[in-house]
């Protein structure tokens, strides 16, 4: 039997695959566990890793920045 590592960041249920125009990212919002802030990076499918430096206080807040850049600029943006 192999143990594995608790986790070490909790990650929202906001995460996951986001596709518009034929265009799929996904998008991972998450927090140390023991921490408040929350942090996002969206992942092409093609590996191109865009993360925030910024942090957020609430997965919420990190959702509508990801879907405020969608609206502005495109899913395009994180390829």
């Amino acid at each position: 039997m192999t143990q594995t590592d608790p986790p070490s960041s909790e990650r929202s249920e906001l995460s996951g695959r986001y596709t518009e125009n034929d265009i799929t990212v996904i998008v991972e919002i998450f927090r140390p566990l023991a921490g408040d802030d929350w942090r996002m990076e969206v992942t092409s499918l093609e590996d191109q890793v865009t993360e925030w430096n910024e942090s957020f206080a609430s997965a919420h807040e990190a959702w509508e920045e990801f879907i405020y850049v969608v609206n502005t600029e495109g899913l395009a943006v994180f390829l």
